[in-house]
């Protein structure tokens, strides 16, 4: 049985750190990204070091209203097995001020960060559960305290969070052979994300919890070796999460418009 993982925004930052550690366990791999130049490039440079890889690829807007029944069907072209393991990772930013961004910029977070995880997620879960497998939706660390100059995003992200959380408790309750890992990565510093999102400057990308495309990869595999439901990468933010147990909710918010650079 071949081991199909479908990754969208696999073409870049933790999507490709990500495929390369499954590359190394004997995958195939298929992404579905924007950028179509991305997508190939990526794909050439990671059979450099995997001549027998099997990297497929589809440029799609995900924000699309039919976006992830165009996924399904194309993922189900590519192997009679189906998809054991699917990565909902891509996701926008828009740093700011909420009333100074466009509303049709933070609709877009909206339609790529929860609309389109939603329905692919549902979208993949009856073969996945035919099958067995492992479906990573990736949120943020921002999905645990109400962000400023990034109220949607945050806001996104903690949907991911619930819904996901929720969705494994649903699956385990019932016997389900199907898990549901989410992923809260702190800040990524060496990722496109920050520079598409504005936030070059935002003290949290240069902070000691700072972590890089290669370390959440890391950390989700460990994840996937250990069955866990909830992964959050970073050494360093696992430490500052435990310490915020014991903080008061003031201080943590100050820290956080200390971090995104409202004060």
């Amino acid at each position: 049985m071949s081991r199909l993982a479908l990754i969208t925004g696999g073409s870049s930052g933790i999507g490709l750190a990500l495929s390369k550690k499954l590359a190394e366990r004997g995958y195939d791999l298929a992404w579905v990204s924007l950028d179509e130049a991305e997508l190939a490039q990526a794909k050439a440079d990671l059979m450099v070091d995997h001549e027998d890889l099997r990297i497929e690829t589809l440029a799609l807007d995900l924000s699309s209203p039919d976006a992830a029944r165009r996924v399904f069907q194309w993922a189900n072209g590519l192997s009679g097995d189906g998809v054991e393991l699917l990565v909902n990772n891509a996701g926008l930013g828009v740093y700011g001020d909420s009333a100074g961004l466009s509303i049709e910029a933070e609709q877009l977070m909206i339609d790529v960060n929860i609309k389109a995880l939603h329905a692919l997620t549902r979208t993949f879960l009856p073969s996945i559960e035919e099958r067995g497998g492992t479906i990573i939706n990736v949120a943020s660390n921002s999905a645990f305290v109400p962000t400023p100059r990034l109220a949607v995003y945050a806001a996104t992200k903690a949907f991911v969070h619930h819904y996901s959380t929720a969705l494994q408790q649903e699956l385990s309750g019932s016997g389900s052979p199907v898990r549901v890992m989410t992923v809260c990565p702190s800040a990524v510093s060496d990722t496109p994300f920050k520079e598409r999102a504005a936030m070059d400057r935002v003290r949290t990308f240069s902070s000691f919890t700072a972590t890089t495309a290669d370390e959440v990869a890391y950390d989700i595999v460990v994840g996937l070796d250990r069955g866990s439901d909830r992964v959050i990468t970073g050494a360093a933010m696992r430490r500052a999460m435990w310490l915020m147990r014991f903080a008061p909710q003031s201080l943590i918010q100050w820290l956080t418009r200390r971090e995104t650079g409202q004060i």
